[in-house]
């Protein structure tokens, strides 16, 4: 920056000494030789110089800016997905889990029943592992009014929640039932050996 002041308080000199110049119409080429002197090779330098530390200090500016611009850009890309994707809720500690859950057992049966407001009934899927550990999957769909939301505190999304049931129950002879935001599975007691791993949709 001190370098580029100094030049330019020398081509400033430079052009008040061009514009002092009289033209005398006898002798026109003293003028000219007047300007030859002022316009020597440092002149020329000085003006070299100025040029070349405007284009690298605005070859700077525009490499900064393209960053920043690019970094924008990404941003705005990522919110974007955000938007179009829908969360997936995912809790791993009994205080935190979703959905909240109560389990009754009877001599016959264990009821889960799952609190589930806003449930899209053809997305659940229940697997039965080992016959003890139930693995519940969904979606809670988002408002038909979402993109106008100004306050959030329901969730939405997929959601995959694991249950360790008290006893060993047989995935055959299940039932789902869905009303009024709660989803109940009612699955038959049953001690004997059955296959490992059991998966199945069912349309509540």
């Amino acid at each position: 920056m001190k370098n580029l002041q100094e030049t330019m308080k020398q081509l400033q000199r430079t052009s008040e000494s061009l514009s002092k110049l009289s033209m005398n119409q006898e002798n026109p080429w003293q003028a000219l030789s007047q300007m030859n002197q002022l316009l020597d090779t440092n002149f020329w330098e000085n003006l070299v110089n100025l040029t070349g530390q405007s284009t690298a200090q605005a070859t700077t500016q525009v490499s900064e800016a393209v960053p920043t611009i690019s970094k924008t850009r990404k941003k705005q890309k990522e919110k974007q997905r955000e938007k179009e994707q829908p969360p997936v809720i995912m809790y791993q500690s009994d205080h935190d889990a979703f959905p909240v859950t109560d389990i009754y057992q009877t001599e016959q049966l264990v009821i889960v029943c799952c609190e589930l407001p806003g449930f899209a009934r053809d997305s659940l899927e229940v697997t039965l592992t080992e016959q003890r550990t139930l693995e519940i999957k969904g979606t809670i769909k988002r408002h038909p009014q979402a993109q106008f939301c100004i306050q959030q505190e329901r969730v939405y999304g997929t959601f995959n929640r694991q249950i360790e049931l008290p006893v060993s129950v047989s995935a055959k002879g299940m039932k789902a039932h869905y009303q009024d935001g709660l989803l109940e599975l009612y699955l038959p007691r049953d001690g004997s050996p059955h296959d490992r791993k059991a998966t199945f949709r069912a349309n509540v």
